[in-house]
């Protein structure tokens, strides 16, 4: 008995409720929408004891634990600090691309090598830079330029043959 009045109590305390609302809610475009999210609402009122009586009704939502919380968002910042650092190796292999263009050089190939510190913060160890054998006199000239731009040691590697 206790049961059908908590029922009927909580069905009038929502009926209140709704009139409280409503004297709240402008006479506007809201009021469809807030007719129908008190409609809802007081189904989910009225039909409560039906779901209480049958278990089979209810909808079990699973809840994780901490732990694999934890494991979520480790693989979260894991997948974050990958996705950042292609980012980055991108954008400095396409930046000194084309600061040796800009000086009519032609690059085959740029690899970034980042290195962690002790704390945790990523660090521009090298670029390795290959050109073509030809620009080999010119080593120190492009290092001492790209080292000013980018900021980090180059090391430069050369294909073919001295002159071509």
């Amino acid at each position: 008995m206790s049961a059908i009045m908590q029922w009927a109590f909580s069905l009038c305390a929502a009926m209140a409720a709704i009139g409280l609302c409503r004297m709240l809610v402008p006479a506007s475009g809201m009021e469809k929408t807030f007719r129908f999210v008190v409609s809802i609402f007081f189904l989910a009122s009225l039909l409560t004891p039906v779901a209480v009586r049958f278990p089979s009704l209810m909808v079990d939502i699973p809840f994780a634990t901490q732990e694999e919380i934890d494991a979520r968002a480790l693989r979260l910042e894991e997948l974050s600090h990958r996705q950042a650092l292609h980012a980055a190796d991108t954008a400095l292999a396409r930046l000194v691309e084309d600061k040796l263009s800009e000086m009519g050089i032609n690059v085959y190939g740029v690899a970034i090598n980042f290195t962690t510190s002790q704390a945790g913060e990523v660090l521009l160890e090298s670029i390795e830079v290959t050109l073509s054998a030809g620009y080999a006199d010119r080593e120190i000239e492009l290092a001492g330029y790209l080292e000013s731009e980018v900021g980090g040691e180059v090391i430069f590697r050369y294909i073919g043959r001295e002159g071509e």
